[in-house]
């Protein structure tokens, strides 16, 4: 898909994603499915890649995301981001520097303006393994742990998620263990600090499962998918919003 030649404002905003070689999972909720998304999207396959195994290899592998992301911005993208957040933010800088659109890169850059709308709660991270996440990610996500109240915790010890992060695949009768062991690995952390007040996910295999965190336990929940739409309503607002009836305007109440 490329959108050259056309105006950014006769279009609908467009999502870049830059994609790990290797199986994926196509499952509404996920960075691979089209259903995930109620905006274009188009993906790049970084030859080369490979799930990181700690910040050396990330930055090894930051010339080739900046190539792919350059590929993107080029077929229209007006957002990148990847499929492997979290430890690839500590290529954030360089990506961000190699192209002119925004670029998302975890999740966990959203904390410090969460803990900014709630300054007197703490903030819940949910990771697929909570040990992978500490103050060197914090870091790079632009905040300290010594700055900002959190709780960490991560669904590895779950049978259910490692059978997902192994198969890539959700069945009919799998979907309810994920989402139950999800929401009690939540409510287990929120009994534990009754200060919480929202969660923030840091794992892309999560937000298929975030729904039933919001559903059961009343709190925001805040994942990439929530950034990304952020990220992409700074080019434009879904259509509708704000139409008046029976007037003219367009999306995001203009005139």
């Amino acid at each position: 898909m490329s959108h050259l030649g056309k105006s950014p404002g006769t279009r609908p905003p467009t999502l870049g994603i830059l994609m790990l070689e290797g199986r994926m999972a196509v499952v509404p909720g996920c960075m691979a499915c089209d259903e995930t998304f109620p905006y274009p999207v188009v993906r790049r396959t970084v030859a080369g890649s490979r799930p990181p195994a700690g910040r050396g290899e990330v930055e090894a592998m930051a010339p080739l995301y900046a190539a792919a992301a350059r590929e993107l911005v080029r077929a229209g993208a007006d957002v990148i981001t990847d499929n492997c957040n979290g430890a690839m933010v500590w290529m954030q800088d360089s990506l961000a520097a190699a192209v002119t659109v925004p670029v998302f890169t975890s999740a966990l850059m959203l904390v410090p303006l969460v803990h900014r709308l709630m300054p007197s709660r703490r903030i819940g991270i949910l990771a697929f393994d909570g040990t992978a996440v500490g103050e060197e990610i914090y870091n790079a996500c632009g905040f300290s742990g010594r700055d900002v109240p959190l709780a960490v915790a991560g669904v590895s010890g779950c049978a259910s998620w490692q059978r997902f992060l192994r198969t890539k695949e959700i069945s009919g009768a799998e979907r309810p263990r994920l989402l139950a062991d999800l929401v009690a690995v939540a409510s287990a952390l929120r009994r534990e600090h009754p200060d919480l007040g929202a969660f923030v996910a840091e794992c892309t295999l999560l937000p298929p499962a975030c729904q039933a965190v919001r559903d059961e336990l009343g709190v925001p929940v805040f994942d990439i998918l929530t950034c990304l739409d952020l990220a992409l309503a700074g080019r434009s607002r879904p259509p509708g919003i704000g139409r008046r009836a029976g007037g003219a305007a367009g999306g995001g109440g203009e005139w």
